[in-house]
């Protein structure tokens, strides 16, 4: 007979493989940069509370299944609900004048748009994070 804390193990599986893992590894960029590693590993530990659910209706599986939904469902509201951008307010037609404005460089000093008038090209590369 199995222990009934063996039953919660895809839980543990999910909260490992979902959330923590992501929050840990986020130096890693393949991991930071995709949701495919850790949707993978809800995916095995959402499958594997499903076939306990099926192989024997308890209390347990219930609340495993129960409990491995949510981490799954909280997991993924987290990185695709609340990691959108918001909207621009502000749009800019191709071929005008860019809004000035003010920015950290990539060595942390103010940069200000306006410095530039008067060149004749201008390349901007807004990059996300440190990597």
């Amino acid at each position: 007979m199995k222990s009934n804390f063996v039953y919660l193990a895809p839980v543990f599986v999910a909260l490992i493989g979902g959330p923590v893992a992501y929050y840990l590894l986020l130096k890693v960029p393949w991991i930071r940069n995709t949701a495919w590693p850790n949707i993978f590993i809800l995916l095995v530990a959402v499958c594997w509370a499903l076939l306990q659910f099926k192989q024997g209706y308890s209390t347990w599986t219930a609340v495993a299944l129960g409990l491995t939904l949510v981490v799954a469902a909280g997991f993924l509201y987290m990185r695709f609900g609340l990691s959108t951008l918001p909207e621009a307010h502000l749009k800019v037609a191709v071929g005008s004048e860019a809004p000035d404005f003010t920015l950290p460089d990539s060595e942390g000093k103010d940069f200000v748009l306006s410095g530039l008038r008067g060149k004749e090209n201008v390349v901007m590369v807004f990059y996300r994070g440190v990597w």
